[in-house]
């Protein structure tokens, strides 16, 4: 008799090998990004990451239909969109966000929050997702080092916003430029998962 069932055993499954991407994406970050610059700013794989798997892994509550917003108060609506954000996005987050706190004076919240706000994003309804993932990630990565920005601005580092832009804008182009690298696997990883999971 087996300890666990078939749907534990992929979630374990699952968590394991998130576990394992994140922690590639670090050390690729630490050993191989971190090593070239473009105009003072680095690409953010860890960032990068959290915002496409947000958008590829999407939410798990189905979209509104009119006939839900007919029966329904603009507060319920409001609090149903809100609801509607990518978990594993933002748990995601949460774990590379916890990593990089080990290098930065603050836990970067702009991590959980970007990857649950990528839910909201889901690219697998596109016919171009390709195409659409790199302004999806150029935008992410503005708001969130605005976020990291105002979260060190919080914490006793004025300094940081006169240098925002010239910081976050080379950072979130660089990231644009990878995301299609990123989103490939990740997209076909979520495919098979599927795929897989209707055999079963």
């Amino acid at each position: 008799m087996a300890l666990l069932s078939m749907r534990a055993r992929k979630k374990v499954f699952n968590i394991g090998l998130t576990a394992v991407v994140g922690s590639v994406a670090w050390l690729l970050q630490l050993t191989v990004l971190n090593n070239f610059s473009f105009e003072g700013a680095i690409c953010n794989l860890p960032l990068t990451l959290t915002i496409l798997w947000g958008s590829v892994f999407g939410s798990p509550l189905p979209p509104l239909r009119g006939d839900d917003l007919k029966v329904s108060t603009i507060g319920e609506v409001f609090l149903y969109q809100a609801a509607s954000g990518s978990v594993s996005g933002a748990l995601v987050g949460a774990l590379l966000g916890a990593v990089y706190a080990s290098v930065l004076p603050v836990y970067p919240l702009c991590f959980p929050i970007i990857g649950w706000l990528a839910g909201y994003f889901c690219l697998r309804n596109l016919n171009q997702e390709t195409l659409v993932c790199i302004p999806l990630v150029l935008l992410a990565s503005v708001a969130a080092e605005s976020i990291m920005a105002f979260q060190l601005f919080l914490h006793g580092r004025p300094d940081v916003f006169p240098h925002l832009a010239s910081i976050a804008l080379p950072e979130a182009v660089l990231n644009a430029l990878i995301a299609p690298f990123v989103y490939f696997p990740m997209r076909h990883w979520y495919d098979f998962s599927h795929s897989y999971e209707s055999q079963v």
